[in-house]
């Protein structure tokens, strides 16, 4: 999404988690009023994209000050990104993730619609 000429980075290379896990991050939306940044966060489980997870992160930007144009924004993102990956959604919000996916999500563990 491009926000007055910005772009929030995707990280659509997987992020190992563990031997048999790992991530990548969409971006899902930026709530300017309270600063947080909302990634879709899917988690890769052995081959099978049957076994695929996904999560809301919200991510608090009050450290990212004024420029966000530099590649230490990106990394910090990643790292905070990372953290949830690890674990559970950090988040109630789950934005448009009710759209039809493959797999369960951490957020819920059910089925989304679509899912047979």
């Amino acid at each position: 999404m491009d926000i007055m000429g910005f772009s929030f980075p995707e990280f659509t290379s997987p992020t190992e988690i563990d031997a048999q896990r790992s991530w990548t991050a969409e971006f899902e939306s930026y709530d300017q009023r309270h600063d947080d940044v909302y990634y879709i966060v899917t988690i890769v489980s052995g081959s099978e994209s049957g076994d695929n997870l996904q999560l809301m992160a919200q991510i608090a930007l009050w450290w990212a000050g004024d420029d966000w144009s530099g590649p230490e924004f990106a990394q910090c993102l990643h790292r905070a990104i990372h953290v949830v990956a690890t674990g559970e959604s950090n988040t109630t919000y789950q934005g448009a993730m009710s759209r039809p996916i493959k797999g369960k999500s951490a957020v819920n563990d059910v089925p989304h619609p679509g899912v047979e």
